[in-house]
């Protein structure tokens, strides 16, 4: 990875609760059958679906690229399919979209609407029906994670808490059991939700039954760090202000730690000027800066950008990841991030040729 040029994200702001409303009703019009058992708690979330629709489509619009709407409307299209039902609404509902946003949008915007809401509606009509296991076949310990995995839907916390032990016992590494296991499992718990096979409290249960297993790991972890020199080198990483998922950037950040770096995790929701603190007080070389959602993107825009102002703070390398970095190839760069990380492994190589 090289340095990041300057970002050019240009942040887009829709008058989502408006244009929402406006949806509905234009909607309505269109599709009165689809309504006549319309209670109020299903119109309000009908509602709530459109702003969602819209803050997927600001990023799109302020990174001038429709692969986050697009994906947004897979998610969708992926969700209704699980519940045997057609996606003929999403393609209507898109349709009215672009109706609504002709008679709201200036004229660059419009345009640039237009085409993210056609390419959109040209992707469902070969769309995948369904999403591939995380647990691949290739991985290693694909049988561990499927064990691991069952005890979590079963909220039977002491087995799985027994073979991520037994792991340990047996002499896997502390990075293949965050790879091979933690990784892949966490992200079918959110396609088994997506598809609707799992609720979110199971999701909700097994992701905080990891971080309790993680932090049991943590003697494991220092016996493997210490067995690398120390780099003399710190990364902060944080989670965005708003952003809730930290499972990721926490195991960035033991990857680190491992290496021999000088690690200070703060986690999620961490607001701007916290992060400038932490960056000055630790002396920090690396932020690992992390983003699940894309419409926390402002968020990531609005740290890099105070990072740069600061004058004590401007020469630290960031690194980016998350949801949006992995679907849109050089994003990254648009944002201003001086490189991209798609795992945790990844991250730790990437911060150390930054730093060398």
């Amino acid at each position: 990875m090289t340095q990041g040029e300057p970002g050019i994200y240009k942040p887009v702001v829709l008058d989502r609760e408006a244009i929402a409303l406006k949806l509905y009703n234009r909607f309505l019009e269109k599709h009165p059958e689809i309504y006549k058992k319309y209670s109020p708690y299903l119109k309000s979330q009908t509602v709530e679906g459109f702003r969602y629709q819209l803050r997927y489509l600001q990023e799109s619009l302020a990174i001038d690229d429709a692969a986050i709407f697009i994906d947004s409307v897979g998610w969708g299209h992926i969700m209704l399919l699980s519940h045997h039902i057609p996606d003929d609404g999403i393609i209507s509902s898109l349709g009215v979209l672009k109706e609504v946003l002709h008679e709201e949008l200036p004229g660059d915007l419009k345009a640039k609407s237009d085409d993210i809401i056609s390419k959109s509606i040209a992707f469902l009509a070969t769309a995948p029906a369904e999403v591939p296991s995380n647990i691949r076949e290739d991985n290693p310990l694909a049988m561990v994670a499927h064990t691991y995995l069952d005890a979590l839907l079963v909220a039977d916390r002491v087995t799985a808490m027994k073979i991520i032990d037994n792991q340990v016992k047996s002499g896997v590494a502390i990075r293949d059991i965050y790879l091979h296991i933690f990784q892949p499992v966490l992200r079918e718990l959110g396609r088994l939700w997506q598809i609707q096979k799992i609720s979110v409290g199971q999701e909700h249960y097994a992701t905080a039954t990891t971080q309790l297993i993680i932090a049991r790991l943590y003697q494991n972890m220092m016996v493997e760090s210490r067995k690398t020199k120390r780099r003399g080198k710190t990364v902060v990483a944080v989670c965005v202000s708003g952003e809730l998922h930290e499972m990721g950037v926490r195991m960035v950040a033991d990857f680190f730690e491992m290496d021999g770096w000088n690690t200070y995790f703060i986690g999620a929701n961490t607001p701007e000027q916290s992060l400038i603190s932490a960056v000055k007080e630790r002396k920090a070389d690396v932020v690992a800066l992390s983003s699940t959602m894309s419409f926390h993107l402002p968020w990531v825009d609005k740290q890099i950008q105070a990072l740069r102002r600061d004058p004590d703070t401007r020469h630290v390398k960031i690194i980016v990841g998350g949801y949006p970095f992995n679907i849109v190839p050089g994003l990254w760069q648009k944002i201003g991030a001086d490189a991209y990380a798609g795992s945790a492994d990844e991250a730790v190589a990437v911060g150390n040729r930054l730093v060398t």
